[in-house]
């Protein structure tokens, strides 16, 4: 039988932890290296709460990296009824190795100082008490609020509280060029370590190596500063990171890079973080794009990333990924294979959507990014390439499978059951239209108005279409409002089902409208 959830439950407060007007002091120098010992839940980074720094105070010249508005298309928070903030969190991680599947700690206690950016209600009766917490992506070399793009505008509806969290040194590196004052108290170092900062060269953009392992710096700090995030999140300095709210239910997601970073965060430290603080610190989990990959829990030497199968071991809290059609070509399509799986967990795959979306409108202004010693994608402002991309979207599955994680959770209504690509030899089927069979499939793609590709090419991260005609949609379908009430049918069955909700209902009748308005299907029934 599942797991019965219920409400989070009650977990000691450190008396260690404060907040408020903090210096800046440079921490003390790192603990060096110790003998390998064998991970007990005694070691306090498990239950630690990090000292908080913070609100970082904003001004014309300093401001957060990835601030709403220094977007793309700029939002003013304020507007939605939220606000933006900045905190660094202070504490000791250990270095960690699983050599045979044993968890050891292999270096202890290493002062680190992270950065955490905030956005939440305004008011306190407008939080629904959720806080979803995101493993911020490293693949561009600079802190990527993956999640924050796919599902901002739904979450502010909703009144959930969206944190991201830096996860990996490079990304530090990139907080320090974009503002050398404002970041300088930031550390993931193990050793001093004489560097430059990285820069990206703009007229070579393929000597940049987002996965370098940055000198001196420890990527296995990650798991501690991780579980650090949700003991914080329950204690009494994390209300007032929160604005006197109470996080009652926290989910941990992880996308693409970061989804390696939450396979192998749930797989060796779920049950030890659990044991340590009498009950999980996060309530669930939400991998988007990440497949069943894990990374090396130390830093590694063969270029910063590798993955290996992860084991999804059963969970007392539910688990669910969202795979996109193009991660097939990322990471293999036999890594996406259906399997048998524990009943906590859950295996969304949806046909015809690709790794990313390049086209969102809150990734950082391309000013931003070079300021941050890192490129932007330059290519999404040629006409001709944004009308080439593949429009059909995965954020209506990962919005609800963050509400199932929610609604599983809170009241422990378990998750529409999981969804697989169809596959032979190791490659995905393709149905008789030349859409991926199988998986979750939504109205737009059941009464396909094209072919939807999860990859340009093999390895691409993000796709391409092909629309049929005006003639060909008028002898398939025939007028809009027929077209829109064919997949509104299917849409609203998966509403019922959990697969779907009403926001991304909505949401893929707007992208229909888009792609009949390209096709030049008339506005009007006629």
């Amino acid at each position: 039988m599942p797991h019965q959830f219920g409400n989070r439950r009650y977990r000691k407060l450190l008396a260690v932890s404060c907040i408020g007007a903090l210096s800046l002091a440079t921490l003390a120098s790192p603990a060096g290296a110790s003998p390998s010992k064998t991970a007990q839940a005694e070691s306090n980074t498990l239950e630690a709460v990090p000292q908080v720094l913070g609100p970082i105070a904003v001004t014309e010249d300093s401001y957060p990296w990835s601030a709403l508005e220094h977007a793309r298309v700029p939002v003013d928070v304020s507007d939605l009824g939220y606000v933006e903030e900045e905190f660094f969190l202070r504490g000791e991680a250990n270095v960690y190795e699983n050599p045979e599947g044993e968890l050891q700690v292999v270096t202890e206690n290493v002062p680190y100082t992270n950065h955490m950016l905030v956005r939440r209600p305004a008011k306190k009766a407008d939080s629904s008490g959720v806080v979803l917490v995101d493993i911020l992506n490293a693949s561009n070399g600079f802190p990527g609020e993956d999640h924050l793009r796919r599902m901002w505008d739904w979450a502010a509806e909703e009144g959930h509280t969206i944190i991201g969290v830096s996860s990996k040194p490079i990304q530090v590196d990139a907080l320090k060029n974009f503002d050398p004052e404002r970041y300088a108290p930031l550390s993931w170092d193990v050793e001093d370590a004489e560097r430059e900062p990285i820069i990206a060269d703009r007229d070579d953009p393929s000597s940049f190596d987002p996965f370098m392992v940055v000198p001196g710096a420890e990527e296995g700090l990650a798991w501690d500063i991780i579980t650090q995030v949700g003991t914080l999140l329950e204690s009494k300095p994390g209300r007032a990171v929160l604005g006197g709210q109470q996080a009652k239910t926290v989910l941990l997601m992880g996308q693409s890079q970061s989804g390696l970073y939450l396979n192998t965060y749930a797989s060796n430290f779920h049950g030890l973080v659990t044991e340590a603080n009498r009950g999980p610190v996060f309530d669930g989990y939400l991998n988007t794009v990440g497949a069943v990959l894990e990374r090396p829990l130390a830093q590694s030497q063969t270029g910063g990333l590798v993955t290996a199968p992860g084991s999804e071991p059963a969970l007392d809290v539910p688990f669910i990924t969202v795979t996109a059609e193009g991660d097939a070509g990322l990471f293999g399509a036999a890594t996406l294979a259906e399997k048998e799986l524990p009943a906590n967990r859950r295996h969304w795959q949806v046909p015809g959507t690709a790794h990313t979306d390049l086209l969102s409108p809150v990734i950082p202004a391309d000013a931003e990014i070079y300021r941050s010693g890192r490129l932007p994608n330059t290519a999404v402002h040629d006409e001709a390439f944004r009308d080439s991309l593949n429009t059909y979207p995965l954020e209506p599955a990962v919005v609800a499978a963050t509400q199932s994680l929610i609604d599983w959770s809170k009241r422990n209504r378990e998750a529409a059951p999981s969804k697989w690509f169809e596959q032979s030899a190791g490659q995905l089927e393709l149905a008789a239209d030349g859409n991926v069979a199988g998986g979750l499939r939504y109205g737009l793609l059941e009464h396909s108005l094209g072919q939807f590709r999860g990859a340009a090419q093999p390895g691409a991260v993000y796709g391409s279409m092909e629309l049929i005609s005006a003639e060909e949609f008028a002898k398939s379908f025939g007028t809009r409002a027929d077209y829109l009430e064919l997949i509104g049918k299917v849409d609203a069955k998966l509403v019922e089902q959990g697969y779907l909700t009403q926001w991304g209902e909505r949401y893929f009748a707007e992208v229909a409208n888009d792609l009949l308005d390209r096709i030049g299907v008339p506005a009007g029934t006629k």
